[in-house]
């Protein structure tokens, strides 16, 4: 029997500017994490592959939707970007650009996204988080965290 965890997240910022401290630290405490998955995976460059989905049910690939607490996806590549794909089936979609070396965060399953530039109205629920390569294959690191 597994028993849920606490994980810890701790993002430290550090900088020294003209001699002036800028750096900093934000620490969140995720608690009663109970499924996680930690992989490094080789994302090509000749289409698109799912990472993970989100769901009303665990599955391989697959997270409950309600209990996503922690996504963090990095682009291990020094040259290239990955490009990630945030999406509710049939209906929105986001798109960012990691550089080489950058790092991406969500901590719930939920996006809203338009391209009108209408006011927010409310958020859709994520159902699947892909990626693609841009001129070459790169390999990136995605971490999970639910409760």
């Amino acid at each position: 029997t597994v028993t849920a965890a606490t994980a810890t997240v701790q993002i430290v910022e550090s900088l020294t500017l003209a001699n002036v401290d800028r750096g900093g630290s934000h620490t969140r405490t995720i608690s009663n994490v109970a499924e996680t998955d930690r992989r490094v995976e080789t994302v090509p460059s000749s289409g698109q592959i799912d990472l993970i989905a989100l769901s009303t049910a665990n599955g391989q690939g697959k997270f409950i939707r309600a209990n996503l607490n922690y996504f963090r996806i990095t682009n291990l590549d020094d040259t290239n970007y990955v490009r990630v794909r945030v999406s509710k089936t049939s209906h929105d979609t986001f798109d960012l650009k990691i550089p080489a070396g950058a790092t991406f965060m969500l901590s719930s399953g939920d996006i809203s996204a338009n391209s009108s530039g209408s006011a927010f109205s409310s958020f859709d629920d994520i159902d699947v988080i892909s990626a693609q390569a841009d001129t070459s294959d790169v390999d990136i690191e995605f971490v999970v965290f639910a409760v």
